[in-house]
């Protein structure tokens, strides 16, 4: 799985939605993730890949596809 797909599945786990999660997707409009999911989401990530994140860093994300870039920002790796 690559990165993208690997920050879905996390999304999945933690918001149980059926709807389609693309990298396109906005978090809070289109997900309608509110602060305690995006918390539940970032520790989600921080299982998935071995990490410790901030909150204060992901308070600018709008999509799916920022997170990816947040954390390739901070090293992560596709694979």
């Amino acid at each position: 799985m690559n990165l993208e797909e690997r920050i879905i599945s996390t999304i999945y786990g933690v918001l149980e939605k059926s709807s389609d999660i693309t990298p396109e997707s906005r978090l809070r409009e289109d997900l309608k993730v509110d602060s305690l999911d995006l918390l539940m989401i970032l520790s989600g990530l921080e299982d998935e890949f071995a990490i410790t994140v901030a909150e204060d860093d992901f308070l600018d994300v709008v999509t799916v596809n920022d997170i990816a870039v947040k954390l390739r920002a901070r090293g992560v790796l596709d694979g």
